[in-house]
């Protein structure tokens, strides 16, 4: 099944952890708060790199715990992209879904723009 929901950013904390040559590693904590299909919130960590042009690159690591379309648990999500990306595609990781999402598989897209955050989730259950 799929589906794309926006979502809510309740968490942002940065710090840099290297940086040489105008070349700057980061990592964010993010919170997010899903109201939809997707229900419950979110946490990621994001390693991010960053030039004097702008952001380059970014890849994160999410846990999400709540529903999905009214079963409770939680699952792992890996996802990220570079400055020249508009989505920012990625997966569901195996074995990582809990309660009655167990089993679950997928991919994830994430976007932002003029329309604001949303996300794309294409899954399945067994």
């Amino acid at each position: 099944m799929q589906f794309t929901q926006a979502f809510e950013i309740s968490k942002w904390d940065q710090s840099t952890y290297d940086e040489s040559d105008d070349v700057v590693l980061g990592r964010a904590i993010v919170g997010k708060i899903f109201s939809g299909t997707l229900e419950g919130t979110s946490s990621a960590e994001l390693l991010m790199v960053s030039t004097p042009a702008g952001p380059a690159a970014y890849t994160a690591v999410e846990r999400f715990e709540g529903s999905l379309d009214g079963r409770s648990g939680s699952f792992v999500m890996l996802h990220g992209a570079t400055a020249e990306q508009t989505t920012s595609p990625g997966q569901v990781l195996a074995n990582t879904g809990t309660g009655e999402l167990a089993g679950m598989t997928g991919t994830v897209t994430y976007e932002h723009d003029e329309e604001g955050p949303r996300i794309t989730l294409d899954y399945e259950l067994p």
